[in-house]
């Protein structure tokens, strides 16, 4: 989608994305109520559940300041409309330099993908444990569109081995979960782990998205990655039909939550558990009050991410600014090389041709606001599942909670769990406490499956 933007409607699209690039797998409109949010700091230290449908694992903090998001970063908040004031009063570290510089290399999404995953153990060159690849796996025969995959195999794999796939949430990528695939592999060498890019982002395929449809159409959008990813899981032969004994868990985020459920929806069979991580699109308690301005670039469909391709040489530089305060806070967390990698890995996806993006506008209405909100539709939900939520996250837990209890009533499995010290981004703000949750939930799936 070409857009061609003036002056004046790009300081509108900064001063409505400049906490959408400080938190880029959000939707666009700051408000605590926004997907039905209350603010984290309104949460209260324990839920009242009806016992017959508490869900049976909870975990809860005191949000009196103890709680801090562990890694040092800034808990995310909601994207918003915000004054251009604001923006400019912003800390862009990135020299103008190093952002042209950036600029140059900005077609270079796969080779810096390759220089961001060679920091782990085992890639490009096996370990003595684990070797990996990246994988192209066509998903529609007619076009040659193709999902993007990381995939880390045992070196000597079991023929009852277990597959953990990871999908990303709203303009992320496979990259994002750096701090998390290492510990994973190691604590379960036995497991294949693929992490995936959703079709139109990442590396994946950026086929021309649907924009034209209607926004009431949302039906016909939601099947275009839910079928990519049947075709994904078929070619793969992780289905449970393939399989046999449904050895597959999936872990997804945000965005990447709300298409995992429709998928289960559509398709019981690919998977058996599924570990939603601050999912998007659950529940909307309260409609945001936006500005007419703000309304009418949503309903254009224009993407938050039009700022950074717009903006030439200055693009990397406006991105800093997100990755300055997600990346950059503790060597300990992430080494300089590793800082530099994910700056230029979130870069060059923002700024790579639009595509699956512009899903936005069909999932939320303009104030971030559910068209069709997945707590209406868990009864279809037929996999057991466990639902976090970071103790500073700004998703609305109430949604999460109501879930589970539909479901338990249902006699379905669910679980609600609130990880102390993170926000949204649960899987970088505390990631080793968050690596050790998702370990165990290995761990379980792995003893009611041998």
């Amino acid at each position: 989608m070409k857009v061609n933007i003036n002056s004046k409607t790009l300081f509108q699209i900064a001063s409505s994305v400049s906490d959408t690039i400080t938190n880029v797998t959000a939707s666009l409109i700051r408000s605590r109520s926004a997907l039905g949010g209350k603010s984290s700091s309104s949460f209260p230290s324990s839920v009242p559940y009806n016992s017959a449908t508490e869900p049976s694992r909870t975990v809860t903090n005191n949000n009196d300041g103890s709680d801090a998001v562990k890694s040092g970063y800034r808990a995310s908040t909601p994207p918003s409309g915000v004054p251009l004031s604001r923006i400019l009063s912003n800390t862009f570290p990135l020299s103008l330099s190093e952002s042209l510089k950036h600029y140059k290399r900005r077609h270079q999404l796969e080779q810096i993908q390759d220089e961001l995953l060679s920091t782990l153990k085992f890639y490009p060159e096996p370990s003595a444990t684990h070797e990996s690849k990246v994988i192209k796996t066509i998903v529609n025969d007619v076009t040659g569109e193709y999902i993007n995959e990381f995939q880390i195999s045992p070196i000597n794999p079991s023929p009852n081995a277990k597959h953990l796939v990871v999908i990303h949430g709203y303009g992320a990528g496979l990259g994002f979960f750096i701090k998390n695939l290492e510990a994973w592999a190691e604590s379960k060498p036995d497991w294949h782990i693929h992490a995936i890019d959703l079709l139109g982002y990442g590396c994946s395929s950026r086929p021309k998205f649907p924009y034209d449809e209607p926004y009431d159409n949302y039906l016909k959008i939601e099947s275009w990655f839910v079928e990519s990813l049947h075709t994904w899981f078929n070619k793969k032969g992780l289905n449970s039909n393939a399989s046999g004994n449904g050895d597959t868990l999936v872990m997804a985020h945000s965005m990447g939550a709300y298409l995992s459920s429709l998928t289960n929806f559509k398709y019981p069979d690919l998977f058996s558990k599924l570990l939603l991580v601050s999912p998007a699109g659950v529940f909307s308690t309260n409609k945001p009050s936006i500005p007419a301005w703000f309304a009418n670039l949503w309903n254009k469909n224009i993407s938050p991410f039009v700022l950074v391709r717009n903006t030439g040489p200055l693009g990397s530089y406006f991105t800093s600014g997100w990755t300055s305060r997600r990346f950059s806070k503790d060597d300990a967390v992430l080494s300089a090389k590793e800082q530099e990698l994910m700056h230029m890995y979130t870069y060059a996806i923002f700024n790579a041709k639009g595509s699956g993006e512009y899903m936005l506008n069909y999932m939320l209405a303009p104030g971030a606001v559910p068209r069709n909100p997945l707590l209406y539709r868990i009864n279809n939900l037929t996999c057991d599942s466990v639902w976090y939520y970071g103790s500073h996250d700004w998703m609305d837990k109430m949604g999460g909670i109501r879930s589970c209890q539909r479901l338990n009533e249902l006699g379905k499995k669910a679980e609600f769990v609130v990880v102390p010290g993170s926000g949204h981004h649960i899987y970088l703000d505390n990631f080793e406490e968050f690596n050790e949750m998702i370990v165990s939930e290995m761990n379980e799936f792995e003893s009611k499956r041998k």
